[in-house]
């Protein structure tokens, strides 16, 4: 219109964007043309997203407007004017934006026909997927669902059918309570709907009605056959599946070839619907069909071609737990393990006093007669010197009575000297073991009396533990539920706390038949003597001890204790 009737215009273009951003000429004039001279001020406007204007050869004025709306560019609308007159190039101005804005108003028209059209299909869609969510039975919601469509898509027929096993079964007709399964056009429909399955993917009859290169592979003989029986203009028939599984197959017949729109919306629809007429089965299937759909989907999810991946690890996983389950490795028993002396001398006090010094300490290293504690002695030296002028006194008048041939009291005298010796002796006995000393060299293993000088102490009180040097034991604390796999004689390894980087033999050498609860888990002490290396060792050295019971499979070795519990909880709970 611009070009050859309102403006002396020799060349025009409109371009508009394509769905890979470039701009692309849609019409020219004339056709055939040349338009290459056209190209800067197009790029210009392009760019810019303004008008632009550009001299050419002999005269000539190239005339560029954009085609924009808002942010988004649509194109441009070029013009090529031959010789212009004066106020010619404005009124082409103003004659290409009105243009301009009659194509921008067209597109804004399609655009929102487009959205209205998006929406009632959304619309469409949400509502038949509450309808099918519905607490309806599996072929009340098919046949909802039919009805729904066919007034939908003005189609004379609409018919459900949905996967049973490897085949499919008729579920629904619209328009229809009642069909009859055995007739011969239903046979034919049944046919076509598993030529669709075999497919997995669309079938439209007649092919052309598709628009699709792609269509040029699908196989529609079935559909020819069913549309030339029943006498319909058009099939077409989609796949209904979920997460790779076929759900059942949906075909409407047609009063005309459907178009592009058309059938997108009928692929959203079986997009939707497929989820739904599964939950919707799954929710009303019996006990036993259920079991039976669980198994055959983990069949075909364990044999069948999808999560390679996944299968390849499940199955390298499944290889290494046979290993472990077949192959034995050596069965041993951890506890926490404590160095102690292999004889033990523990120093008391004699007798009840006061403690004066305590220069030993725990930890110390002693020799034989070395003193580890004194005790006050100045209560003693009184009572000896008592006592010492008591058996002068005595003797003195044993001298006398003797002397005076008085027998009576030289016995009596006799006695009272008697007695008096005694307790010199004995006070004499006490002022020599006020020193308490080491009976062999050895470790002090307990005992720090330096906080406790001037203190009183009990006779027969322990005041410190001593271990020789090179006497050790191990005391291991074997679980109960493990003691039964530990047998005297056994090999075994300890690592100690403060070197964890070596380990050294021993053999277990006595097990106290007794159990001792300590921190809420019964354990059983078990003694055991170090082998030759042992390292120089301080007494309660703590470390992990592993004895050797035999040999066993390490899964077993790992649920071992899993399997004993429930053992012991499947006997308490039965009856």
């Amino acid at each position: 219109m611009l070009c050859r009737a309102l403006l002396p215009a020799e060349t025009g273009l409109v371009l508009l964007a394509q769905p890979d951003g470039a701009f692309a000429p849609v019409a020219a004039w004339p056709g055939g043309g040349e338009l290459a001279q056209l190209r800067e001020v197009a790029t210009r406007a392009l760019r810019e997203r303004a008008s632009a204007t550009e001299p050419g050869d002999a005269g000539r004025l190239r005339l560029a407007y954009p085609l924009l709306a808002g942010e988004r560019l649509h194109g441009a609308v070029v013009l090529e004017l031959a010789r212009p007159a004066s106020g010619e190039a404005e009124r082409a101005s103003q004659l290409l934006q009105w243009g301009a804005g009659w194509l921008l108003g067209l597109m804004h028209q399609r655009e929102v026909a487009e959205q209205r059209r998006r929406q009632h299909e959304g619309g469409f869609l949400l509502d038949t997927l509450l309808g099918l969510l519905a607490d309806r039975s599996p072929r009340e919601a098919a046949l909802a669902l039919a009805n729904r469509i066919g007034q939908e898509f003005d189609s004379p027929q609409v018919m459900l059918a949905l996967a049973e096993g490897p085949g499919l079964t008729v579920q629904a007709l619209s328009h229809a309570a009642w069909f009859e399964a055995r007739s011969g056009l239903l046979r034919l429909a049944l046919a076509a709907m598993h030529e669709t399955l075999d497919q997995r993917r669309r079938v439209v009859w007649p092919l052309a009605a598709a628009a699709d290169p792609a269509t040029a592979t699908v196989v529609a003989a079935s559909h020819r056959r069913y549309a030339e029986e029943a006498g319909a203009v058009a099939v077409a028939s989609v796949p209904l599946l979920h997460d790779a599984q076929a759900v059942g197959v949906l075909m409407l017949e047609l009063r005309q070839p459907p178009g592009p729109a058309q059938l997108e919306f009928l692929d959203s629809i079986a997009l939707g619907v497929a989820p739904a007429l599964a939950a919707t089965r799954a929710a009303h299937e019996g006990a036993l069909r259920r079991a039976r759909r669980t198994l055959r989907d983990a069949m075909a999810l364990t044999l069948g071609p999808r999560y390679p991946a996944a299968k390849l690890g499940a199955g390298l996983v499944l290889v290494v737990l046979g290993l472990l389950a077949v192959v034995p490795v050596p069965f041993r028993i951890a506890a926490q393990a404590t160095v102690e002396g292999a004889v033990q001398r523990a120093a008391v006090a004699p007798f009840e006093g006061y403690l004066r010094e305590a220069p030993a300490r725990a930890g110390d290293v002693v020799k034989a007669g070395q003193v580890l504690a004194t005790l006050d002695d100045r209560d003693l030296r009184l009572e000896r010197t008592r006592w010492e002028a008591e058996l002068e006194v005595a003797l003195r008048k044993e001298r006398e009575a003797m002397a005076g041939g008085n027998a009576v009291e030289q016995r009596l005298a006799a006695a009272q000297a008697n007695q008096a010796r005694a307790q010199l002796d004995l006070a004499s006995a006490r002022l020599e073991r006020v020193q308490i000393t080491a009976p062999f060299d050895g470790t002090v293993v307990r005992g720090d009396l330096s906080q406790q000088l001037g203190s009183p102490v009990e006779q027969g009180k322990v005041l410190f533990e001593l271990a020789p040097l090179d006497a050790w034991r191990v005391i291991l604390k074997v679980d109960e539920r493990d003691i039964g796999h530990v047998q005297v004689g056994a090999a075994g390894e300890l690592v100690l706390a403060s070197l964890p980087g070596q380990s050294w033999p021993f053999h277990v050498k006595k097990l106290t038949p007794v159990a001792v609860a300590e921190d809420g888990r019964n354990h059983f002490r078990v003694e055991a003597e170090l082998g030759q290396g042992a390292p120089r060792l301080s007494p309660n050295m703590e470390g992990v001890g592993k004895i050797e019971a035999g040999e066993a499979s390490p899964l077993w070795i790992w649920t071992r204790p899993l399997v004993d519990a429930w053992r012991l909880l499947w006997w308490k709970l039965l009856p």
